[in-house]
């Protein structure tokens, strides 16, 4: 049976820009675990087993923009709902303070990029692209940009950008 926990954040980052919660959050969480990230924002082991999946939807209230982060994961991982809410709410607090430093202004993921591609599962291998159960693209992980778009290398060569709501990508 599936647990989890929710937080409410509300980044100081442009209205665009809180798309990348989900990663921070993922990216906070994988740091707490000692895990990996799989794309776009789920944290797995190593092996890239499932430990916790990271949801996040945004709204606008009469205090302005907000973002609430779910993390859910399966009882009997055993896990600590509260460091993980903990973690991922220091990622966004962090995320937040470097782009209000400037280090954030090219996209959502700017400021955490490389962090990301240090955790990032499958980068540089095999995956296959799925729109339900139906592979519609075999290829390399060759990398995700600043927008969260993961960048494949198909294998007549061409490149094809998926963003999270295109597809997912499942290792080959």
């Amino acid at each position: 049976m599936g647990v989890g926990t929710s937080l409410t954040l509300r980044p100081g980052v442009p209205m665009g820009f809180v798309t990348g919660v989900p990663y921070v959050c993922a990216l906070a969480v994988a740091r707490e675990l000692g895990a990996r990230v799989a794309w776009p924002h789920s944290v797995v082991s190593a092996e890239g087993e499932p430990l916790v999946h990271v949801d996040a939807r945004a709204g606008y209230d009469e205090e302005g923009v907000f973002v609430r982060c779910d993390l859910t994961w399966e009882a009997e991982k055993g896990l600590d709902g509260e460091a993980l809410e903990r973690a991922a709410a220091q990622g966004a607090s962090a995320w937040e303070q470097a782009y209000a430093a400037g280090r954030g202004v090219a996209g959502p993921l700017a400021a955490v990029l490389g962090d990301y591609f240090d955790v990032l599962l499958g980068m540089g291998e095999g995956v296959e692209a799925l729109r339900g159960d139906r592979v519609v693209a075999r290829g390399t992980l060759a990398g995700v940009d600043v927008w969260g778009r993961a960048t494949l290398r198909l294998e007549d060569g061409r490149e094809l950008e998926l963003a999270p709501e295109q597809a997912r990508l499942r290792r080959a």
